[in-house]
């Protein structure tokens, strides 16, 4: 913490000054509930939960005697608790709601209903209240906050959501000494690390070595955001270094992996399953509001992203930054160009592919298996979360994998398991981005390494050495399964291999033969309970595009070469597929590399003998390695354009 000029860092002052200054946080405080949507849902308003609240404080439709359900409904309560306090003419009905909770004191078996969940909300309705509370009933409350924490040390997000209730509970208390002690527990979480918390390459890991951006990141950017913003100006700020380590994870890990108004799926884990999820545009938008009012540091990069969230939240498009980003400590490379972007997610022995917990994400195993995605435009519907309920998760974009007999099969793998390969990283030069990824121990696979190569105008993505000699079911790597806009228009000879396939804004090219090339564009249905036991089971519907190539059962060193064109047309990539402007120098086990006709340009994946992985652009030894010849699968292709 800084002194912030007053030299009392400790949060000891004068007995006026301290006064002052917990009136500015509490105002602070109250201004962010008030400027966030209401957290009731169902669309109920204060004036209807007034009604239906009973004399003695309760909703008739709740069980307070529940412990077990994950969307636990005495949770319900203290978010509409919230919704009555603030506005000023429900707060007789909230006060009662909150002696309600006080007196049938519900209980969940999941410890952060307890713990952090409802002690938040309740918290923030005791501040919206606290000029209706007597003193002694908001030290009582205070000391109810108090007792809410658990008996176990928290990291990452749930230590910041820990200690923003001690915060609720020395403002309400006045505690000078707790307020200062609950900054300096959070600020750490504002430092890099290699534990839970913000990466040293500035991603987010959460749960263990989970990449966690788009989840438990996002909750830390909008929590921290709040408490740097309630607490500026008074002695119990947060230290200048730390807020700019909170404004650079903001601009250059948040801003990378949003996509008009939600994040890369990919860096969601089981909040993949929650609609909501997917649309949080509005909520970081605040956040950035917050930093902005506080920060001077990177500000004009700041108030950018602030607009762009603005305009996705309204559903416009947005532009976002360009350039290339590799993050090495996810396994997570980001290329993003004028009008397109494109995302490696992958998995290592450093990191852990996915999570499902509490009846979530039920069909995740392969979103960290080389998922390779290309979003073109920045509209919020990105291509993907539209077919999320109705997709093949046994096909996702990017990945090779054996198909499961049933979904049964797509189950993640356990939570705190690790990624099966040592060989796989990502690199970028801040303008070209490579990714590699070694499928060895992956499920049933004997080896396989796959590589992507990100151009100015083109991704080469190459698979090569897959083999699965176990493998009892068809082994498929999909190039792109996405929301199906248009019938895909397939160019090649009649009866023969397509040589080009055009769908939407993104035209594909295979650079060498493959025996079976799958193209379909089908309507599915499928329900958001699928992927969670708490989700809709509502039916939906949409088109979904794929593409793909069926290496058959028990492959042996199969592979494919495709490159990826995104924001093209139907022209400029049949134009392509006569010169694909790239040439594939090697694509071999452990070895890959391209070039770009055009720059002359050379990219790399390969093992060097000492073991180390090699990414990037190679000496001149490797570069003059010969294009790929002689190499194509035999010429027995059947195409499906069903």
């Amino acid at each position: 913490m800084g002194d912030n000029g007053d030299g009392h860092p400790d949060g000891r002052g004068n007995a006026c000054g301290q006064a002052n200054a917990y009136a500015r946080v509490r105002e602070r405080l109250v201004g962010h509930v008030l400027a966030a949507p209401g957290p009731a849902p169902g669309g109920l308003d204060a004036a209807s939960l007034a009604d239906a609240l009973t004399g003695d404080g309760r909703w008739p439709d709740l069980d307070y005697d529940d412990t077990e359900t994950p969307d636990w409904p005495p949770f319900h309560h203290a978010l509409r608790t919230v919704t009555l306090a603030r506005v000023p003419a429900r707060h007789p009905a909230a006060l009662r709601a909150l002696a309600a909770w006080r007196r049938l004191a519900p209980r969940s078996a999941n410890w952060w209903f307890n713990e952090i969940g409802a002690p938040q909300h309740l918290g923030d309705a005791v501040l919206l209240l606290h000029d209706r509370l007597t003193p002694a009933q908001r030290r009582d409350w205070a000391a109810w906050l108090a007792e809410a924490a658990g008996p176990v040390e928290l990291t990452g997000q749930n230590l910041v959501w820990s200690q923003g209730v001690e915060l609720r509970r020395a403002v309400l208390a006045e505690d000078p000494g707790a307020l200062a002690a609950a900054v300096r527990r959070m600020a750490p979480v504002l430092r890099p690390t290699r534990e839970e918390g913000i990466q040293d390459d500035l991603s987010f890991h959460h749960h263990g070595a989970l990449p966690y951006l788009g989840g438990y990141g996002r909750s830390l950017v909008t929590e921290v955001s709040r408490w740097v913003h309630a607490v500026h100006g008074t002695p119990w700020a947060f230290d200048p270094a730390e807020e700019r380590l909170l404004v650079d994870h903001v601009l250059d890990a948040h801003r990378w992996a949003l996509h008009g108004d939600g994040y890369d799926f990919t860096l969601m884990g089981r909040e993949i399953a929650r609609v909501q999820a997917h649309h949080v545009a509005g909520e970081l938008g605040r956040a950035l509001d917050r930093l902005l009012a506080r920060a001077p540091y990177r500000r004009d990069e700041l108030a950018a992203f602030a607009a762009e969230s603005r305009t996705a939240a309204e559903g416009g498009e947005t532009a976002g930054p360009v350039g290339s980003r590799a993050y090495p400590r996810s396994d997570h490379l980001v290329h993003r160009r004028p009008g397109w972007s494109f995302a490696v997610r992958m998995s290592s022995t450093r990191t852990v592919p996915t999570e499902c917990l509490n009846g979530e994400n039920l069909l995740g195993r392969h979103l960290a298996d080389g998922v390779a995605t290309v979003r073109v435009g920045g509209a919020p519907e990105d291509g993907y979360r539209g077919v999320l309920p109705v997709w093949d998760w046994a096909r996702l974009p990017g990945t090779t994998v054996e198909l499961p007999a049933d979904t049964a099969g797509l189950r993640p793998r356990p939570n705190d398991r690790h990624g099966a390969a040592d060989e796989v990283g990502c690199w970028s030069d801040g303008v070209h981005g490579v990714a590699v990824f070694r499928l060895a121990g992956t499920d049933r696979f004997a080896d396989g390494w796959k590589a992507w190569f990100c151009l100015d105008d083109a991704v080469v993505a190459l698979g090569s050495g897959i083999t699965a000699p176990e493998a009892e079911r068809p082994v498929v790597t999909t190039v792109d399964q996405r929301l199906a806009v248009a019938r895909p228009t397939v160019g090649g000879p009649e009866g023969g291999p397509p040589t080009w396939v055009h769908h939407g804004r993104i035209g594909y090219v295979p650079l060498t033969a493959h025996p079976v090339v799958v193209v379909n564009a089908t309507s599915r249905t499928g329900r958001w309970s699928d992927l969670s036991t708490s989700g809709a089971s509502d039916p939906v519907t949409a088109g979904v595009f794929h593409l793909g190539v069926d290496h058959g059962p028990r492959p042996e060193n199969a592979g494919y070469a495709w490159l990826i064109l995104p924001a093209a047309d139907a022209e400029a990539t049949r134009r392509r597929a006569a010169a694909p402007g790239v040439t594939v120098l090697v694509n071999e086990p452990a070895h890959q590399a391209v070039r770009c006709d055009r720059t002359g340009r050379v990219l790399a994946a390969r093992l060097d003998p000492d073991g180390s992985l090699f990414l990037g652009e190679p000496d001149a030894d490797h570069a003059g390695a010969p294009p790929l010849s002689g190499r194509s699968p035999s010429s027995d292709v059947t195409p499906s354009t069903e």
